[in-house]
């Protein structure tokens, strides 16, 4: 990467990846913050159709990069389009019940079982789709063990899960719904597990989402 190139990644990432304090909702404190979070993560995971748009950043000890998101999700069947350096152009990943394909912005066309492994494997970057499909509605993944925090509200403050580390920033009311607006994922040590070393990166991930718009 150029200096120029460097510069540029620096001042957008610093926008992008400043910490808030999570967003003050207009419903009052809950008495029981755990029995409205309980209600909360029925209630979201009920959703299986939905379509954000987002800006999405990654980082490692050695790069970084970011681009526009748009992921569709209809029950089981997602699209995630992205724009920018991140994924080289455009790249579309979609993924259904016989797995995931990748087209770049050259037509070409890949196959694997997860769209985290296939973005890996064209442009190098480490982003935990198959998780987040579930983070993004600020809920953990289920069937997977977990460690969380709440804030006053019942919402979640910071999430384990599948080794990495949510940090949800802030919430907004899209559609009737309140839901993340910023949330920001590390990496546990171990977690990323390298194909091989032709980027030369360590195991330090960062992934950086400001959703700009949901569709219900």
């Amino acid at each position: 990467m150029t200096r120029r190139g460097i510069l540029a990644w620096t001042a957008a990432a610093s926008l992008l990846f400043l910490s808030a304090c999570a967003s003050t909702p207009s419903t009052a404190i809950p008495a029981d913050p755990a029995r409205a979070w309980q209600q909360r993560v029925s209630a979201l995971l009920a959703i299986d159709s939905w379509e954000v748009k987002a800006k999405l950043a990654v980082k490692t000890h050695k790069r970084g990069g970011q681009a526009n998101m748009l992921w569709r999700l209809d029950h089981e069947d997602h699209s995630i389009n992205l724009y920018g350096p991140l994924g080289g152009g455009r790249v579309i990943l979609t993924r259904n019940a016989e797995g995931a394909t990748l087209k770049d912005n050259r037509k070409r066309t890949f196959h694997a079982p997860t769209p985290e492994e296939l973005l890996y494997r064209v442009a190098g970057w480490q982003v935990p789709f198959t998780s987040m499909r579930y983070w993004v509605l600020g809920v953990p993944e289920p069937g997977m063990q977990y460690e969380e925090s709440l804030d006053r509200w019942g919402r979640l403050q910071t999430l384990t899960q599948a080794g990495w580390k949510i940090e949800f920033i802030e919430y907004r009311d899209f559609d009737g719904r309140e839901l993340p607006r910023k949330f920001f994922m590390t990496a546990l040590p171990g977690t990323i597990q390298l194909v091989d070393d032709k980027f030369g990166d360590s195991d330090e991930v960062k992934v950086k989402v400001i959703i700009k718009r949901w569709r219900l």
